[in-house]
């Protein structure tokens, strides 16, 4: 399955289980985002990743290049404790 399709399969999935409230939540915070300009400020496909080394979820260090050696890949950062 591809990414497109597998995040598609999840946002249906989250539309069908998740209470009212939690999407409404989830929809402004998302539209709060687009708003503030956040988006003008990403990189955009075909853009050059800075070579950096970021800590995993279990705070070991991990390359950007040693990860695109085994393919593409998509990065996530948590926004803190949830």
């Amino acid at each position: 399955m591809k990414l497109n399709e597998r995040l598609q399969a999840i946002k249906a999935e989250f539309k069908h289980s998740a209470p009212v409230e939690v999407q409404s939540v989830m929809n402004r915070a998302a539209e709060d985002l687009k708003q503030s300009g956040i988006m003008d400020m990403t990189l955009k496909v075909g853009d050059r990743v800075p070579e950096v080394t970021l800590p995993d979820t279990k705070g070991t260090p991990v390359s950007l290049a040693s990860c695109l050696e085994k393919g593409p890949l998509v990065l996530t950062f948590f926004r803190g404790q949830w």
